[in-house]
């Protein structure tokens, strides 16, 4: 009676998970995201176990596991799993040293890198209560802090604008003069005061208006360098952001999905110093044009596709990507490649490259 029971409450989830995977995954998961609700920091680490079910008839090995934040961990299996079996994904979130809403990723790669998926946790975390200094841990200049050196924007449609706030705090006793210098670049506009109080906390609007036009799409980076009373923070606050199209709200319009093969480029044990290629394959496997608005290779790495490229619905493209090989032995060099394109699900995509020296 058990057995049945065991059974019946395997098969229902198993309808569900179809609908949610990506097209290349072997893998189907109950759920691909878990809200851990209100928690406190005090109460140290909270964990989640994402059940999955292996649908292929092949063995599949999950082969490495990437979180967005050294906070996550996770326990997966290491043998393989046999085609119509179950495994389990247990995550880990350290809520130390964070506050308010908590977004994380998880990456699941499985042998060979060719298919992956994607898993999310978030809270909403309850911090110990700090003093300033503590609050605000980030050094800048004289007696300025911050709780943060990322002002991190996100998606932005072309034609639209958006601020984000930086937080400051004096934790002097005296008022300091403020001054703060930018890159100016890609329609960023900063708004801050000019004194800040002994102990008081103020708030840097940093706004956005991106223009429309081939040249506006991918990541933006920009700088803030904070000055106080005429003397400049050693490291600016870094402020990016994903310039992407303009989407339809019309979700019956024909739309394009991106498929890369393999997600995760691994070149293996190479000679130092050297130059590698490797071939993947980009398909579209959505009902209209995949349009390239922006390539961009970074970390020593290449890729022959160029901007305002496109693929053909139910097309594929053989694509080169290649990466330089550090000159130093026992090394990992980490490359990746941004793709911004008009696949409204996930118009930004990371290409990773890895390769080792002997």
């Amino acid at each position: 009676m058990k057995l049945k029971t065991l059974l019946i409450a395997f098969m229902m989830p198993a309808l569900l998970w179809a609908q949610e995977t990506t097209p290349q995954s072997p893998l189907q998961f109950d759920s691909y995201e878990w809200n851990f609700g209100n928690i406190d920091e005090a109460d140290g680490i909270v964990t989640h176990t994402f059940q999955f079910m292996n649908i292929s008839k092949e063995p599949v090995q999950i082969e490495n596991i990437a979180t967005s934040c050294g906070c996550v961990t996770a326990q997966y299996p290491t043998q393989p799993i046999e085609g119509g079996k179950y495994g389990e994904i247990t995550v880990h979130l350290n809520p130390a040293r964070t506050q308010g809403e908590v977004f994380r990723e998880i990456e699941i790669f499985t042998k060979g890198r060719r298919s992956y998926d994607r898993l999310f946790v978030f809270a909403d975390v309850n911090p110990i209560p700090m003093g300033l200094n503590e609050l605000y841990p980030h050094q800048l200049a004289g007696t300025v802090k911050t709780n943060s050196l990322r002002c991190n924007f996100g998606y932005i449609a072309q034609g639209e604008t958006m601020t984000r706030v930086v937080s400051l705090a004096n934790v002097g006793d005296k008022p300091v003069n403020l001054s703060i210098h930018t890159t100016k670049g890609y329609g960023m506009s900063v708004q801050y005061p000019e004194v800040i109080d002994a102990q008081e906390i103020v708030s840097i609007r940093v706004t956005y208006k991106i223009s429309t036009g081939k040249q506006h799409f991918g990541m933006t980076r920009d700088t803030l360098w904070i000055e106080a009373d005429g003397v400049r923070s050693p490291e600016p606050i870094a402020v990016n952001a994903l310039r992407i199209e303009k989407f339809s709200e019309n979700e019956n319009r024909p739309k394009p999905v991106m498929r890369i093969e393999p997600a995760y480029v691994e070149f293996g044990s190479k000679s130092p110093g050297k130059n590698y290629k490797k071939t993947i394959t980009i398909g579209n496997t959505g009902n209209s044009d995949l349009v390239f608005h922006d390539v961009e290779a970074c970390q020593g790495t290449s890729i022959t596709l160029k901007n305002g490229q496109k693929i053909k619905p139910g097309k594929e493209l053989k694509v080169t990507v290649s990466i330089t090989n550090s000159s130093s032995a026992n090394e990992t060099t980490i490359g990746s490649i941004n793709l911004t394109t008009n696949d409204p699900t996930r118009p930004f995509r990371e290409l990773r490259l890895q390769i080792d020296t002997k």
